[in-house]
């Protein structure tokens, strides 16, 4: 059994670092921590690292990509850093019990999507390949019709993640519930913690909007269904003559999507890449939509709300009802999974008089206040604590 000093190191686990909001999350515990004088230590074990990447905060150390391999190195670095604790991000490493057995680190696995979110991963990998998709109807339809199997099979897969650490860290309170219900545990019994995603304050927001609907993600369909978003746009861009519309990311449905545009005849789009900074985008744009099929705690709404847009998006999970909610007030929750429905609500929104909106973009940043790094990042310096007190 390894010892440890005084000092807690902690190390997080990414697959490429830095690259989106699970990363950011990552770096805004570490500077909190870092500022907090020398009681912990933040690492990065990651398979991609950008190599121009610095910050005094945390030290990033590369590791292999696959999974036996990749788990050898890290429960290596595990013993040579002295590691008190692993931050699991989103998925569990290969053989976690026995990382944990033979290092005596402490584990934690940091759900950042809504909970059980592996079923729709589930039928995508089922459904990816033509060789698949003819399977899928000839066989496996039937079976992942009522989506009953794939829930099982989340749940089981779940499950087996959360017996496998010591903190399992889900997004908000009604995450929590549907996790232990789903568990059978009791809440004294539960290792399950609440931290919400932070989003940082915007010293000089421009509220002098352009007429433009912003999407600022990664272009994956099987998770954002941008392909929705290009549909309700094909609805509602005759009415809205003088707005446009601009995709801002890339992924692998970049071209799928490009092609899309083009059969729907879209005016006034663009595909503008990733973008190192998009807050320019977020600074000029008026309204914010995600369309998706699942999301936790989605950061392109906070962000939204962070530079004063209006956020818009399909209700389908607890935690964009957490950040818009109520409906109105801190951004637009849309039935699941009625286009027609949002393209009118989109319409409606657009159309706003100038006051309205500013009522629902002030709200919005009060709203923000409650996810304030500083309060989150204190969430995960608690948990530390605890978790060191353990023994």
């Amino acid at each position: 059994m390894l010892k440890y000093s005084v000092m807690t190191r902690i190390a997080f686990i990414h697959n490429r670092f830095p690259a989106g909001g699970a990363e950011r999350i990552t770096i805004d515990v570490a500077d909190y921590l870092h500022s907090l004088g020398g009681d912990f230590e933040v690492y990065v074990y990651a398979c991609r690292i950008d190599p121009s990447f610095r910050k005094e905060s945390l030290t990033v150390r590369k590791t292999a990509s696959k999974k036996k391999e990749r788990s050898k190195e890290i429960e290596r670095l595990i013993a040579t850093d002295r590691i008190d604790i692993i931050v699991q991000v989103t998925s569990a490493l290969y053989d976690i019990d026995g990382i944990r057995r033979r290092t005596g680190c402490r584990t934690v696995l940091a759900n950042h999507g809504e909970p059980f979110w592996q079923r729709y991963q589930i039928v995508n990998r089922r459904t990816n390949t033509p060789f698949k998709r003819l399977l899928w109807r000839l066989y496996n339809r039937k079976r992942y019709l009522d989506n009953n199997l794939a829930m099982e099979m989340a749940v089981n897969r779940s499950l087996k993640q959360y017996d496998s650490c010591d903190a399992y860290t889900v997004l908000c309170n009604a995450y929590k519930e549907q996790t232990e219900k789903a568990f059978g545990i009791s809440e004294s019994r539960s290792h399950v913690y609440v931290i919400e995603n932070p989003e940082s304050e915007v010293k000089e927001i421009n509220w002098e909007k352009d007429n433009l609907i912003l999407f600022c993600g990664r272009l994956e369909q099987w998770t954002k269904r941008i392909d929705r978003l290009l549909r309700i746009w094909s609805e509602v861009q005759h009415t809205l003559k003088d707005w446009r519309l601009a995709i801002v990311g890339d992924g692998p449905a970049g071209d799928e999507l490009k092609r899309l545009a083009e059969s729907l005849k879209l005016e006034r789009i663009s595909f503008e890449g990733n973008q190192a900074d998009p807050s320019k985008y977020y600074r000029k744009a008026s309204i914010v939509c995600l369309t998706s099929q699942t999301e936790g705690w989605p950061l392109a709404l906070t962000e939204a709300q962070a530079h004063g847009c209006i956020a818009m998006a399909f209700g389908c999970t607890e935690g964009i009802k957490e950040i818009l909610g109520p409906d109105g007030t801190n951004g637009i929750i849309v039935q699941p999974f009625d286009e027609s429905q949002y393209a009118e609500r989109l319409i409606e929104t657009a159309e706003m008089p100038e006051d309205e909106k500013m009522r629902i973009r002030r709200n919005a940043l009060r709203k923000r206040l409650e996810y304030r790094p500083e309060l989150i990042a204190e969430k995960w310096r608690l948990l530390f604590v605890e978790l060191m007190k353990r023994g």
